[in-house]
C-alpha cells in the first residue's frame, strides 16, 4: 500500500437554506446581538463534523488525537454584514465585542476543536482554493506522521446583498475524516495553486465561484460509490488526486 496516501474514513455533506439573523429592532434585546457565524453557521458546521466522525467510527475519546483543518472563502462575511448594519443603525455603542472574534475564519477551527475536544494540530485555510488545499494539507499531515487522523471541514455561505437582506441562501457545510489506512479511497498528489500570480503562473483563471465545499461534495460522492477509477479535484488553481481503495 502506498504510504503517500491519506485514506478516507468518513464523509458528511449538508446544504440548508438559512437566513442571516436580523438585528433586533427592540434595544431591550441588546447587548447580546445575533451573530450569524456563532448562532447559525457554527452549529451547522459542528453538526456536519459530528456526522463525519460518526461515519468514520471515531469515538469522543479517540477524537482527542485528531488534528483539524478548516477551509472557507468569505464564509464569515455574514458577520461583516452585521457590523455594517449596526454601524448604519444604532451606532457603535451596540456593537457586540465578540463579533470581531467570529469575523475571523479561525473561529470555525477553534469551535470545532473546543466542542469536539480535538487536541491535534489545528490549521485554517482561506481563499477560493481552500477546499482542495485543506484536503491536501490534511493528507500531508497524515503521511508525514504529524497526525494519525485529521478532521477536515469547510463552510460556504454566500454573503447577503446588503444590510437587512433576509433572503435565505444555501449554507453548505462538509467534513471528511482522513487516516493512515483503510480499504476506502484516498487523497494524494496535492498541488497547491494559491492565489498569487507567481504561484499560478501559466494557469488559466479558475472558473469556480469559490465554493470550498464543492470539492468535498465530489469526494463524498466518489467515495460513496467506491469508484474503481481515480479522479482529480480542482479548485481555485489547486488540485489533488483521489485514488481508489487498494491502490498499491
Amino acid at each position: 500500500m502506498r504510504r503517500d496516501i491519506a485514506r478516507i474514513a468518513g464523509t458528511a455533506v449538508r446544504s440548508t437554506p438559512r437566513r442571516i439573523p436580523p438585528t433586533p429592532a427592540d434595544t431591550t434585546e441588546l447587548p447580546r446581538m445575533p451573530l450569524a457565524v456563532r448562532d447559525v453557521l457554527g452549529p451547522e458546521l459542528l453538526a456536519t463534523a459530528r456526522e463525519a466522525l460518526d461515519a468514520a467510527g471515531v469515538t469522543p475519546e479517540e477524537a482527542r488525537e485528531l488534528g483539524c483543518v478548516t477551509a472557507s472563502h468569505r464564509a464569515t462575511d455574514a458577520t461583516s454584514a452585521y457590523i455594517a448594519e449596526v454601524l448604519a443603525g444604532p451606532g457603535p455603542r451596540w456593537l457586540a465585542p465578540e463579533c470581531f472574534l467570529h469575523y475571523s475564519p479561525h473561529s470555525l477551527t477553534g469551535r470545532l476543536c473546543i466542542e469536539l475536544g480535538l487536541d491535534g494540530t489545528a490549521v485554517t485555510l482561506t481563499g477560493p482554493a481552500g477546499g482542495v488545499d485543506a484536503l491536501g494539507y490534511a493528507a500531508g499531515m497524515i503521511t508525514s506522521g504529524r497526525c494519525a487522523r485529521v478532521l477536515v471541514a469547510t463552510a460556504h455561505w454566500p454573503a447577503p446583498t446588503g444590510p437587512g437582506d433576509a433572503t435565505p441562501t444555501p449554507l453548505n457545510t462538509a467534513a471528511v475524516v482522513l487516516g493512515p489506512d483503510g480499504e476506502g479511497g484516498g487523497v494524494t498528489d496535492w498541488r497547491p495553486g494559491g492565489g498569487h500570480p507567481a504561484v499560478r503562473a501559466g494557469r488559466d483563471t479558475p472558473a469556480d465561484d469559490g465554493d470550498t465545499s464543492a470539492p468535498f461534495a465530489v469526494l463524498a460522492d466518489w467515495y460513496a460509490r467506491r469508484s474503481p477509477d481515480g479522479i482529480e479535484l480542482r479548485g481555485g488553481g489547486s488540485r489533488l488526486a483521489l485514488v481508489p481503495g487498494g491502490t498499491a
